[in-house]
């Protein structure tokens, strides 16, 4: 899918210690190609309350170091300003990254390097119990029943709690732990996006269906037959350019409620797209946004 659906970890640009580099170019739109994020200023009281506070979760998470470097990066990808703490051993060597946004609240910890294990392989309930143990080291809560799988080529286990709004799942929002296959921690992400209001009348599942169909057939004319409804639900989600090259190249900041047609391809067109979605704003069925699946 060509969607962030929860993408966790993205590491480019570790950080150095910048402090005071001007920020006049922090609210440009992001562009295509073009780098996600840039180090914008942080004053020294900031800087010094931020490493405190991922020296703090460091500690309480395991994740080594003896040495801290600290930037505030401007990312117009996910329009979000956070400060980027990276631990060094003794060595010199980049051991562990922390993410905290502007107020010191955790996004992101992570373990950097491979880590095969050194005891024996623990269940998958094993490893939920292991995740809501490091949740409530890191000072986070969370409700609801987690959701457990292997981590594909990590060999250890993914422990997802998804975020429910209002009955709603919120694509990619919600908190995930990873541990490596003997239940040490590798890495812990959390996303909260901010939502628009809930429209104040929302279309049937049946309307948005027949607005979908229609759209198949204006943009597919006799190839829609190789295109059939498999799904109609609802769904927080950030609008995109999927459909729409005009839009931003960056999905919206803000998550709107909406209705998904997910639509399963069948003959020659599956070759070539085995699944698409049309994203449908929930109140007046406008086209948002969307996704392919290759």
């Amino acid at each position: 899918m060509r969607t962030k659906l929860f993408m966790l970890f993205p590491l480019a640009g570790l950080a150095v210690a910048v402090i005071g580099v001007p920020a006049s170019q922090g609210a440009d739109p992001f562009v295509a190609g073009g780098p996600s994020s840039r180090m914008v200023a942080l004053d020294r009281t900031s800087s010094d309350r931020a490493l405190g506070r991922a020296i703090d979760l460091g500690r309480a998470l395991g994740l080594g170091g003896t040495r801290q470097t600290i930037a505030r990066l401007d990312d117009r990808f996910d329009h979000r300003v956070y400060d980027e703490v990276v631990s060094f051993d003794a060595h010199g060597r980049e051991v562990a990254l922390t993410r905290l946004d502007t107020n010191g609240a955790l996004l992101l910890a992570i373990r950097l390097g491979w880590s095969p294990g050194s005891g024996r392989p623990i269940s998958a309930d094993a490893a939920a119990g292991k995740a809501a143990a490091i949740v409530g080291a890191a000072g986070l809560t969370v409700g609801g029943t987690s959701e457990v799988h292997p981590s594909q080529g990590a060999g250890g286990w993914v422990v997802r709690w998804p975020r429910i709004v209002d009955g709603v799942p919120v694509r990619g929002d919600g908190l995930r732990v990873t541990v490596w296959s003997d239940g040490s921690f590798h890495a812990l992400a959390r996303e909260e996006r901010p939502l628009a209001g809930r429209p104040a009348t929302v279309m049937t599942s049946e309307a948005a269906r027949s607005i979908g169909l229609r759209i198949v057939a204006a943009r597919f004319g006799a190839g829609a037959d190789a295109l059939g409804v498999n799904a109609v639900e609802q769904a927080w989600v950030a609008s995109n350019d999927t459909w729409d090259p005009a839009r931003p190249d960056a999905p919206d900041g803000t998550l709107r409620l909406a209705w998904i047609v997910r639509l399963q391809s069948t003959g020659p067109l599956a070759e070539r797209m085995r699944m698409l979605e049309f994203w449908l704003d929930a109140g007046d069925g406008a086209l948002i946004g969307g996704d392919i699946a290759e």
